[in-house]
């Protein structure tokens, strides 16, 4: 099962966005906020914040990514990080990424809390729509059709139209209904540009028999 095959390279760029321009962009903020209030102490308090948890973020990427990574003290690690840094844009990584790792232990009710997690807390609407995508997904997995479905009828950013609509034709799928899941794959494929989604077609191609 591949349940990150359609988003992950959008997790990476935020990954790499938050890395490269992350610290730059909070402490112009806050620079702002020093020379208006003169909150230099509260200025380096929130930067060396940042800081750390930039670098406790990273750790746990590289940890993760070693072949002989223990991946239960992972999560525990994991799971305290996102504890100690809630309103970080940091810990909706996190959670993101614990709950691929818990994906692919097979434990989808820790990947469903840790994706619920992201859909509550995180601030930033793509990182909330990838959640919202992945609950789907693991909903789905566990034949959770109705649920799956209900997680994807909320209102998405444009660029994740043609993903929730497929994703939406493929629980249809899923669960019986080749009518509905018809429909889904064409809403899909009306926002997809022309041979971008080549699966799409093979999809839309094996309901050919299906009227509408």
């Amino acid at each position: 099962m591949e349940i990150y095959s359609n988003d992950e390279q959008q997790v990476e760029a935020l990954q790499r966005f938050l890395k490269e321009n992350g610290l730059a962009i909070f402490a112009g903020l806050v620079i702002g906020l020093g020379g208006l209030y003169g909150f230099r102490q509260y200025q380096e308090h929130q930067l060396e914040q940042l800081e750390a948890q930039s670098t406790a973020y990273n750790q746990l990427l590289e940890d993760v990514q070693k072949p002989d990574s223990d991946k239960e003290a992972w999560l525990v690690s994991a799971k305290k990080f996102v504890d100690e840094n809630q309103s970080s844009s940091y810990a909706a990584l996190t959670a993101l990424l614990s709950a691929k790792e818990a994906v692919l232990k097979k434990d989808f009710a820790m990947a469903e809390t840790q994706l619920r997690w992201v859909v509550t807390n995180s601030k930033e609407a793509e990182v909330v729509a990838l959640a919202q995508l992945r609950l789907a997904r693991v909903e789905a997995e566990q034949a959770k059709y109705k649920e799956a479905l209900a997680t994807l009828e909320v209102v998405m950013p444009a660029a994740f139209a043609a993903q929730q609509n497929e994703l939406k034709g493929d629980v249809w799928l899923k669960s019986g209904d080749e009518v509905k899941a018809k429909a889904a794959y064409k809403a899909a494929q009306l926002v997809t540009e022309m041979g971008k989604n080549p699966l799409l077609d093979v999809k839309l191609n094996e309901l050919a028999h299906v009227a509408g």
